[in-house]
């Protein structure tokens, strides 16, 4: 059994019934979901369906195992990197070359899962194993991981043959540095070359090389011009400083932070910029002004802010490290969203971190509303373009109306915002108590799929959006005195165009007094009459096919954002 969070229970009660019906049966346990050798407590006595564990590295310790049943008086001890409950064997080395182990997709095995069956499949590669980097909260910060191993670009290539012609939509990359090595730009090369003679894989997701934000813009070039790419990874975590030293991660400074983001937009590159919720040493205030900074020095593009899971084998396990920082945890479904079938999570475990001494409970929670609240209004697009314009034309920061209008929305319940705030905040606590799976359904537009909160929001707005929006400005008008009701009914209507929805037909036109559009680009506002073509895919109302593309898939990309052009401008030019 290879266990990570998504499936170690279902293993678990698989082994168990397995043992029961053929007990001489031996039950191996590999992957990073199992405790380390330096953890196992009580493991064996409280599983005792369980024969063997595997440390580290499983491929080559599995093929000894094998042969080693294979003898009349098998002796397990002659196997390295194993665990059992009467005795522990030496480390094994690391593999030094990954590109000798078989791959699934080239020796025939998924051909056998995909003949003829009517699923839809996602694909993984590693190109490298191993991540030169010590963060906590990463199982691959251990030092076992710490020298990269490659495998050939031409293993690689064959693979990637083999998900293109099988029309595999979907490719992860399981490199944690994708840019790091040179190789890695002839990989973009024959995905996108792939992508461009067949179609697929219709989508790469990949994690960038840290701290290498410049070395990588070719690669985001050519993955971005044949459409494969989401947008540049900018791994912060947090802008805390206290933070970053209890994780034992070092950032790019502010100022590189700035010069990056520029780059990239020069570049006409997406990029879009991780956080985590539940860090030690961060502060309910802390974790909000992080995400205030990164407004105010000018990032337009995708926050993603992932919650807090304590992974067994990481320093979030260790006893020491979690009384050092007071670090809460409770044990919920795994943080997984956009699947249908609860009853396969609920009863699988993922240790979240809810808290810490600088963070208790109370606070988690608010933060993580928050997550949720400016993940719907700025990183999905609902408000974005009425921040920024109002930022552009009276100066108002985006920090500011952000933080105003959060507790605008929650002293006003009666509002939109306000009743998901409070939905919101009893769905958060359902999942804690692991009453239900992360994530929220909206069962009359899309059935039973579970969306991250905010995506859930997103789509309850297709019914409301008149009403959001008239709220949106009253807050405005009554917030802040400088601002121009006729002007900022332009802004509201070009908001409202500027991001897609499933129930309007696009191409079309509209006439607005001000010009907008010249505004986003930093020209002066003028009051002259400009009309806009407005231009997106066409979902003729299909609100999953919409949500999917766009919420999920196409967030890193904002996907949400509309084309425009300015007729005038075109008339006259």
């Amino acid at each position: 059994m290879s266990n990570f969070v998504w499936n170690t229970q279902l293993n678990h009660k698989l082994a168990k019934e397995i043992k029961k019906k053929y007990p001489k049966c031996k039950v191996i346990f590999g992957g990073l979901g199992n405790p380390n050798k330096n953890r196992l407590d009580n493991f064996f006595e409280e599983n005792d369906y369980i024969d063997i564990v595997v440390n580290g590295e499983g491929e080559l310790t599995f093929e000894h195992i094998l042969v080693e049943s294979l003898k009349d008086e098998p002796n397990y001890k002659n196997v390295e990197g194993i665990s059992t409950r009467d005795f522990i064997t030496n480390d094994r080395q690391r593999i030094k070359d990954i590109d000798s182990m078989p791959s699934p997709y080239l020796d025939g095995l998924f051909n056998k899962i995909i003949d003829g069956s009517s699923a839809v499949f996602e694909s993984t590669i590693e190109s490298v194993r191993g991540c030169p980097y010590q963060c906590t909260f990463c199982e691959i910060g251990d030092k076992y991981f710490q020298k990269i191993s490659r495998q050939s670009n031409e293993k690689v290539f064959a693979e990637l043959d083999w998900i293109s012609k099988n029309k595999i939509r979907l490719v992860y990359n399981a490199d944690s540095n994708f840019g790091l090595l040179p190789e890695h730009i002839d990989i973009a090369k024959h995905i996108s070359n792939l992508k461009n003679k067949t179609g697929y894989p219709e989508m790469m997701n990949l994690d960038w090389a840290k701290s290498k934000a410049d070395k990588v813009v070719e690669l985001a070039r050519i993955l971005t011009k044949s459409k494969l790419l989401k947008g540049i990874t900018i791994a912060l975590q947090s802008t805390n400083p206290d933070v970053l030293k209890a994780v034992r991660r070092k950032n790019i400074d502010d100022g590189k932070l700035k010069e990056f983001i520029d780059l990239y937009r020069g570049e006409n590159l997406r990029s879009y910029i991780e956080l985590i919720l539940g860090l030690p040493q961060e502060t309910l205030q802390s974790f909000k002004d992080g995400i205030y900074k990164i407004l105010d020095i000018g990032f337009t593009d995708f926050v993603d802010i992932h919650p807090m899971t304590a992974l067994p084998n990481t320093p979030f396990g260790d006893p020491e490290y979690i009384k050092q920082y007071g670090i809460r945890l409770v044990e919920t479904a795994p943080a997984f969203f956009h699947h249908e079938s609860p009853e396969d999570l609920i009863d699988e475990k993922e240790l979240m971190v809810v808290g810490s001494d600088t963070m208790p409970l109370d606070d988690y929670v608010e933060a993580s509303l928050f997550k949720w609240y400016i993940s719907f209004c700025e990183h999905l697009g609902v408000t974005s373009f009425i921040a920024l314009l109002l930022d552009k034309i009276y100066d108002i920061k985006r920090s500011d109306f952000y933080d105003k209008l959060y507790e605008y929305s929650k002293e006003n319940t009666d509002t939109f915002l306000g009743k998901e705030y409070l939905d919101t905040k009893e769905a958060l606590y359902l999942v804690l108590d692991k009453k239900q799976c992360w994530g929220k359904q909206v069962k009359d537009k899309t059935g039973n799929i579970f969306w991250e909160f905010q995506e859930a929001t997103n789509i309850k707005l297709i019914d409301n959006e008149d009403m959001f929006y008239k709220e949106i400005k009253e807050f405005t008008l009554k917030q802040y005195s400088e601002v121009d009701e006729n002007l900022l009914d332009d802004v509201i209507q070009f908001q409202i165009n500027k991001i897609s929805t499933p129930n309007r037909e696009y191409p079309y036109k509209k006439k607005f007094n001000f010009n907008l559009n010249e505004v986003m680009s930093g020209k002066k506002v003028k009051n002259g009459g400009h009309e806009y073509t407005f231009n997106h895919k066409n979902y003729n109302k299909d609100i999953t096919t919409w949500a999917t593309e766009i919420l999920w898939w196409g967030r890193k990309n904002k996907s949400y954002e509309v084309d425009i052009v300015d007729l005038q401008k075109t008339t006259m030019g």
